[in-house]
């Protein structure tokens, strides 16, 4: 008999606490990206770039240079990694949004890097970019009084490829996602 307490006791102390570990997540699936977010993180920073006084100062220096106030820079996207981990991540969709977003502000045109993270020589009768973006999307993870909180982070820079300066650079905050451990049965 005092066997058979005992056992109940640890079965229900064992379901009591399995119970109290089992997460909540509010809102969404935690470690994983909602493209509508990242996609308008991209596009946030894609403004951010080209309204920055620095990309504006090197846009009027550029068509000074070609002697046309209509010039526009070829910039190529070299890398964009990411370093979450989400390994479901599609970076060629949010590329293809940082495209999307640098074509419609009509201040650049774009090129991808062909090979990986090298960017590539331009042919003989091709214009080499001039400016380069490379970036990352990162994730950070905290845990403080039972609330796990993730947040996405969108890393970009623009180099001008002829003086190597950076001519700007900047992060857009996404996708947090808070998990707590609660009572569930």
């Amino acid at each position: 008999m005092r066997h058979t307490i005992f056992l109940i006791a640890a079965i229900l102390s064992a379901v009591f606490l399995a119970g109290c570990q089992s997460p909540k997540t509010e809102p969404g699936n935690p470690g994983a990206v909602l493209y509508a977010e990242c996609y308008e993180a991209a596009r946030a920073s894609v403004q951010s770039a080209l309204t920055s006084p620095n990309f504006t100062g090197f846009l009027a220096q550029y068509r000074g240079e070609k002697g046309d106030q209509n010039a526009i820079p070829l910039l190529q996207i070299a890398s964009l990694k990411n370093q979450t981990r989400d390994t479901n991540l599609q970076m060629n969709l949010v590329i293809e949004e940082l495209c999307t977003a640098l074509k419609n502000s009509g201040q650049v045109t774009t090129m991808l890097c062909p090979v990986g993270d090298t960017p590539q020589p331009a042919a003989k009768d091709t214009e080499s970019p001039r400016l380069n973006m490379d970036g990352a999307i990162t994730s950070n993870t905290t845990t403080e009084g039972g609330t796990t909180e993730q947040v996405y982070t969108f890393n970009l820079r623009i180099t001008d490829t002829q003086t190597d300066r950076v001519i700007w650079s900047g992060s857009q905050k996404f996708g947090t996602r808070k998990t707590r451990n609660v009572v569930n049965w």
